[in-house]
């Protein structure tokens, strides 16, 4: 019950910020299940895809998509996804844990620094297409290293290049649901799955990324975000300090 709690909370997250949330996933499958660093990884990957599915096919039916963009990031993603896996197997469980941990509190920091900050300057040109490839690149060694949809820095940085926050959100999504796919079945050769953990939390988001919109359809979502954005970030952090010291 425990666990189907937990993703409810994730797939309301996720359906209210986007791909923002599927860190999570991460974090309670090894700070709170007590799962390993290295089976958390895949299975958090796979879990996380329902819920990101079903928050993009919502998102490209309200037109919240930028493809030129997410295409861009998701191009750059793909050699970081396929490096990242390749060489996770090879670091020491202590050395993966820390890996783990610090890329949760640098994501969770994004997080909140992003829910903070209101004056965004906004770049263009070169640098518009070289940060997005960047933070694609970025993304996709996060999903190779950690299990990790790359969800901070693609959010965050959908932001900076100036996208609303609906935008970013419906972005986010289409982008994190390819990598997550791609990073899921590349670890699938390299890893372990908790199947059954797994399942229930990924039950447990899909609820939870349904109900959640129609919650909240009334409410006024600029002032919710207000607080909703910090507040995921200190979860993530708090989920990756937690790996230190399990």
């Amino acid at each position: 019950m425990l666990v189907l709690i937990y993703g409810f909370l994730i797939g309301a997250f996720i359906s209210v910020m986007g791909g923002g949330g599927a860190p999570l996933y991460l974090g309670v499958l090894t700070s709170q299940i007590g799962i390993s660093t290295a089976v958390a990884a895949p299975t958090s990957l796979i879990v996380a895809i329902p819920a990101l599915l079903f928050g993009c096919a919502t998102q490209m039916r309200i037109h919240n998509v930028r493809f030129d963009l997410g295409n861009r990031m998701i191009l750059a993603a793909l050699p970081g996804i396929f490096l990242g896996t390749g060489i996770s197997p090879f670091i020491p469980t202590k050395i993966y844990d820390w890996v783990v941990g610090t890329l949760l509190m640098v994501m969770g920091a994004i997080v909140v620094i992003r829910g903070l900050r209101h004056a965004k300057k906004v770049p263009t040109g070169r640098s518009r297409l070289g940060l997005a490839v960047g933070l694609g690149f970025l993304s996709g060694m996060m999903v190779g290293i950690g299990g990790l949809t790359g969800g901070g820095p693609t959010v965050a940085g959908l932001s900076i290049l100036g996208l609303s926050a609906m935008s970013a959100a419906g972005t986010s999504t289409y982008v994190l649901s390819v990598m997550a796919i791609v990073g899921a079945i590349s670890h699938l050769f390299t890893g372990t799955i908790a199947w059954t953990a797994g399942i229930t939390l990924m039950i447990g988001s899909v609820v939870g990324a349904v109900v959640t919109p129609l919650l909240l359809h009334k409410l006024d979502m600029v002032k919710l975000n207000k607080w909703l954005t910090p507040l995921m970030g200190l979860v993530i952090v708090y989920f990756g300090v937690n790996i230190f010291f399990k």
